[in-house]
């Protein structure tokens, strides 16, 4: 998930994304699996739309995004307990690393 969602981003930003992951499966709002939150329904457009099984496929995922992966579970955060991430628009304000806003 990592790969699709901030590949093309920093590394922070890949920890961040990881973060959110973990954020969300420690919290009682989300599944507490990490298969139940990447792949809940209408939460994660890659898991959606087949990128993501695709990109496991083909083994995509570079070594900075195991790294991040591997930090993110962890416990290693940069946003905090933030739950959710997606390109900035007005009116949402929260972390901002890169092309996303954490929040």
């Amino acid at each position: 998930l990592i790969y699709c969602e901030a590949a093309g981003e920093p590394y922070e930003g890949q920890v961040a994304v990881g973060a959110v992951v973990i954020n969300r499966m420690l919290s009682s709002k989300f599944p507490d699996t990490l298969v139940g939150v990447v792949y809940q329904k209408n939460q994660f457009a890659p898991a959606g739309s087949g990128r993501l099984e695709l990109a496991l496929a083909r083994n995509l995922a570079n070594e900075s995004c195991y790294k991040a992966a591997d930090e993110a579970m962890a416990g290693v955060t940069n946003v905090g307990n933030c739950l959710f991430f997606r390109r900035p628009v007005p009116g949402v304000t929260g972390i901002n690393i890169a092309h996303h806003v954490f929040y």
